[in-house]
């Protein structure tokens, strides 16, 4: 079994994967694009360079595309961590 890490050298629930697609989240009652730069069972990084600043704890629900385009996970999630342009989520 692969265990991951983060960049800070803890632990994670789930191995990311890379994945760079668009995907489309809703927010303060706005439906925003952005790109999921990686995935895991257990939440995403989304970046995007017109993403309003969303503050840590913010619920939003999310739609990411399949990666072989047949269908949509979509899925509340909450905001996990901030910086700059991206953020990380967790699903719930």
């Amino acid at each position: 079994m692969e265990t991951a890490y983060d960049f800070d050298g803890y632990r994670r629930a789930s191995v990311r994967k890379n994945y760079q697609k668009e995907v489309s989240f809703s927010y303060n009652s706005m439906i925003l694009q952005a790109v999921a730069k990686n995935v895991s069972l257990g939440g995403a990084l989304i970046s995007g360079i017109s993403i309003p600043k969303i503050e840590l704890g913010t619920k939003i629900f999310i739609c990411i595309p399949f990666a072989l385009g047949n269908g949509n996970l979509k899925r509340k999630a909450k905001v996990k961590w901030v910086d700059n342009n991206q953020f990380g989520i967790e699903f719930i």
